[in-house]
């Protein structure tokens, strides 16, 4: 007993530490001078060479450690829920502390982005071992599987830069609200994280650091990891980051579990309780998706973002 409930604190302490990276994120953002999607590299560049960002990144990926061997040495179906209260968490310090306001149509969504999240997460069942045997050359060579699964994801990002911009431009324009910037971003987390998992498989098959550098899953996961990046840092100057982590943490999680009946090989829950609260839990995620506004109202982000020593915020054109 006492070993789980270790387990379960170390997850919880992961989980925590993941959460803490978004606010450091926020605090970096806000001190940036406008972030544009258009301008990726220019992004980039201010990411990198700002160390709070870099802090937050250390914290992300400390976390991110953290819930790897946490969540390996208990059941998927325990983990997930602590995830979900690690969110929560997230969301009352930013609603109590950082000033954000959520409608009842808001909060509503929230809710249901938890539920679903518990209920993927007690779907998981035992069963066949997942497979990641594919070779960088064999994926280049039929690449088509790896295109299907990667297109939506960048494709949908892509499409949220763009589209944020122009949206923020002009007198009454209004901004795309954080669902947007969730969406994307949280695509491109999953297929990384899915390339972390693929790199795993491998290792623990072959035991090699070469096959895995054969294997595709390092290049997927710095690629998507990238791109989540960006448009996280963009959606957290932009919009509420109680609204971006959530969408990002629910569409991550269940882009993971899309791509990894793809690349992995794992089925479909085939048992009947598992197969209803999966499915309910995907049919809850988009119903909060579809509940979600579209745009953010007026005063809704809290305090006004700071500016840089030297910079001042400009409207994004």
């Amino acid at each position: 007993m006492g070993h789980d409930l270790g387990h379960a604190a170390l997850a919880l302490m992961a989980t925590t530490v993941y959460y803490i990276a978004f606010l450091v994120f926020r605090i970096s953002a806000r001190r940036m001078e406008p972030l544009r999607g258009s301008r990726p590299f220019h992004v980039a560049r201010l990411m990198l060479t700002d160390p709070i960002w870099l802090g937050g990144g250390l914290l992300l990926f400390l976390g991110l450690g953290y819930e790897v061997v946490a969540f390996s040495t208990m059941p998927f179906a325990v983990a997930q829920p602590i995830f979900a209260v690690g969110l929560v968490f997230l969301v009352t310090f930013a609603v109590w502390v950082l000033g954000e306001r959520m409608s009842a149509r808001e909060w509503t969504s929230v809710a249901l982005f938890v539920l679903a999240t518990m209920l993927i997460g007690l779907s998981a069942t035992p069963g066949g071992e997942p497979r990641a045997d594919a070779t960088l050359t064999g994926t280049l060579a039929r690449p088509w599987t790896m295109i299907a699964i990667c297109a939506p994801a960048v494709v949908v990002a892509a499409l949220v830069w763009l589209v944020g911009d122009r949206r923020a431009g002009g007198r009454h324009a209004r901004k795309l609200a954080g669902v947007a910037y969730g969406i994307g971003a949280g695509a491109c987390a999953g297929l990384a994280e899915a390339g972390i998992r693929g790199i795993s498989l491998v290792y623990q098959e072959t035991g090699s650091f070469r096959a895995v550098l054969e294997s595709p899953y390092p290049y997927l996961t710095i690629g998507l990891a990238a791109i989540a990046l960006g448009q996280l840092q963009i959606a957290l100057q932009r919009c509420r980051i109680a609204i971006v982590a959530v969408v990002l943490t629910v569409i991550g999680r269940t882009y993971l579990i899309l791509s990894s009946t793809v690349l992995f090989d794992e089925q479909w829950p085939q048992e009947t309780v598992p197969f209803m609260l999966r499915t309910g839990g995907f049919v809850l995620a988009l119903l909060a998706l579809v509940t979600f506004p579209r745009y953010e109202e007026p005063g809704a982000t809290g305090s006004p973002p700071a500016t840089a020593p030297g910079r001042s915020m400009r409207t994004v054109p």
